[in-house]
């Protein structure tokens, strides 16, 4: 049995981490080992349950606000699993997850990254709306989450997570670099993985700002020209196609506005619009 390694950062998220550590121990694959990272909490709280619940079963590493890439890299340089498994300390995973992404990764050396479905809970609940996997898709945009099982070895070859990647997408970043390199990405077709949707987060702060997205996804594409050479094709068509479904999509958002604005005249409309819808 391959050891499986799971890391785990972890910044003033005492609220949360019992529960990750939890769906960790609730395992069924046996050969795994907890490296929690504490990337420099100043909470109280926090640090008190991280000393709790450091044992001989876990390891418990203190870094300096090295934030989400570089704590991730701290933790897997440390890590003595073949495969790796990030887990965010206020996120969780079933029971099964780890044996299931194993046994694809040993029966396949083609792939490289296992992951799958998810669900939101926490401030929003359901199925996380990501699309399915595909290459096409991957090249334009990121539709891999970090909790995904791969190899270590991959991770020392494409040099880890890059550091440099100030307002994120470093998981994006580090997937595509696994593409590059000959590996395939699987995804399980079931839900294992449950993320916390909190009342702020990067990703949110991220999207808020237009300049930033362009920035960010510009030196993702400088990052991979190797990839991006090798399927221009596909990624000129996906680009096609998303410029087009964005021009239906705006076309039938400017009808519907135009229909909305037809309706405000009817007297008896307009004070039920008034009412329920433009409060």
């Amino acid at each position: 049995m391959s050891r499986v390694s799971i890391i785990m950062p972890c910044y003033n998220d005492g609220a949360y981490i019992e529960e990750a550590v939890a769906s960790v121990y609730a395992q069924t694959y046996k050969d795994i080992e907890l490296i929690i990272i504490d990337d420099g909490s100043d909470d109280e709280g926090t640090l008190n349950i991280l000393n709790r619940i450091a044992n001989t079963n876990m390891k418990l590493l203190r870094t300096n606000r090295l934030r989400p890439a570089g704590a991730r890299n701290a933790g897997i340089e440390q890590a003595t699993g073949k495969y790796i498994l990030p887990l965010d300390s206020d996120d969780t995973i079933e029971s099964n997850y780890v044996e299931k992404a194993v046994k694809i990764l040993e029966e396949n050396e083609r792939i490289g990254v296992v992951y799958c479905y998810a669900d939101l809970f926490g401030e929003k609940s359901g199925r996380w709306d990501l699309p399915n996997y595909s290459l096409e898709k991957m090249l334009l945009d990121n539709i891999v989450f970090v909790t995904a099982v791969f190899y270590k070895e991959d991770w020392e070859r494409v040099g880890g997570f890059n550091t440099n990647m100030r307002h994120g997408m470093e998981d994006y970043d580090f997937w595509l670099s696994i593409l590059e390199i000959g590996r395939e990405i699987h995804q399980i077709p079931e839900v294992l993985f449950h993320y916390r949707i909190k009342p702020t987060s990067r990703t949110t702060e991220f999207l808020t700002n237009i300049q930033v997205v362009r920035e960010t996804y510009r030196d993702i594409y400088l990052n991979h020209p190797v990839l991006y050479e090798k399927y221009k094709d596909q990624y000129a068509f996906g680009l096609r196609d998303a410029l087009i479904e964005h021009i239906f999509l705006n076309r039938t958002l400017q009808e519907s506005i135009v229909i909305l604005e037809k309706i405000k005249r009817i007297p008896i409309l307009k004070s039920i619009i008034k009412k329920y819808i433009m409060k």
